[in-house]
């Protein structure tokens, strides 16, 4: 389904239904200015999003050599279908930070490390190893052609300027783009306002939850009007947005300190068990393992935050799992 969702300059959104996926859709987005266009994100490399992609391209009639591809970050369902443009001749842009990071690891790689990590934390072993790692399959092929943008790097469509603007949390090297002269921003999923944007652990990425704080006051120094995001409806109001996902991550942290002050030497994955998450009212065993997966995961980067701020205390348990006790000290941002 095509929408034409802005005027001045013309951004159409392709809507992707993924009902298989909590996330429900994804916001393809096409930018027209002066006979040239730019797509954000790609989708799933499954054939339905496929079909869906491409019926909305030839709606909009694009210009295969007028075009160009931005990538957000590296999950699959933003870069799954990536070589459908390689193979009409499109350029492909991405952040540098991103494209680095996985250009030296594959994410089967980058998922078993975390894997290893889990294990040391208390998530059950037998669960690692009987995992069904579906998405793997659903990654594109490595080795497409990128050109790199750094932050803060501007380049043109049409009439527009754009500019890059690296906000790592969400991943490694998570970038949105920023129309200053139109007051616009593609947010993909940086920030999103009917869910809130996952926050986990990364191989050689020591801080993802300050990270991400720290690049939504980023975003928040910026003018703008409104936000286009990668999943669900757009927002006008992304300073209110913004204080509401600080807030839910403050949340997060006071009740993780809660109950490691309830349970002293308590793991990571009986904290990830015990705290609150807004899944359709499942409890934990009725969890998919993919959504326990992601919480383990973000339950390990709100814990390294805290004891990053003393406010947990690591028990190291040697060839054993981890513990966890609090610590009574103020919270700050």
């Amino acid at each position: 389904m095509v929408e034409h969702i802005w005027e001045e300059p013309d951004i159409y959104r392709i809507r992707l239904e993924v009902p298989w996926n909590p996330l429900k859709n994804l916001n393809i987005y096409v930018l027209k200015s002066a006979g040239e266009f730019l797509v954000i994100d790609t989708g799933f490399n499954r054939q339905e999003c496929r079909e869906a992609l491409w019926a909305g391209i030839r709606e909009l009639k694009l210009d295969m050599s007028a075009t160009v591809l931005f990538l957000t970050h590296y999950h699959e369902d933003h870069i799954g279908l990536v070589w459908d443009f390689v193979e009409r001749g499109i350029p492909v842009y991405m952040g540098d930070k991103e494209y680095t990071y996985y250009s030296k690891r594959t994410p089967k790689e980058i998922t078993e490390d975390i894997n290893a990590i889990f294990e040391y934390e208390g998530f059950p072993k037998e669960m690692l190893s009987e995992a069904d790692r579906e998405s793997w399959f659903h990654m594109p092929k490595p080795g497409f052609p990128v050109t790199v943008m750094k932050s803060g790097q501007e380049f043109r469509i049409g009439d527009c300027r754009i500019i890059v603007i690296g906000t790592p949390g969400h991943t490694p090297g998570n970038s949105v783009l920023y129309l200053p002269d139109h007051e616009l921003l593609f947010s993909g999923d940086h920030i999103l306002f009917d869910i809130t944007p996952n926050i986990s652990i990364w191989p050689q990425m020591s801080h993802p939850l300050a990270d991400y704080l720290e690049s939504l006051q980023k975003i928040r120094e910026l003018h703008i009007r409104t936000a286009f995001p990668a999943h669900r409806e757009m927002g006008e109001n992304v300073y209110g947005r913004i204080d509401e996902i600080v807030q839910h991550h403050k949340g997060r942290l006071d009740e993780i300190c809660q109950t490691a002050a309830v349970h002293p030497g308590i793991t990571a994955y009986d904290i990830a068990k015990s705290i609150h998450w807004s899944l359709r009212n499942l409890t934990w065993d009725d969890f998919p393992y993919n959504q326990k997966w992601f919480a383990m995961s973000e339950s390990l980067a709100h814990i390294d935050y805290l004891v990053d701020k003393g406010q947990l205390i690591r028990e190291a348990g040697g060839d054993s799992v981890n513990g966890y006790r609090s610590k009574d000290v103020q919270i700050t941002h």
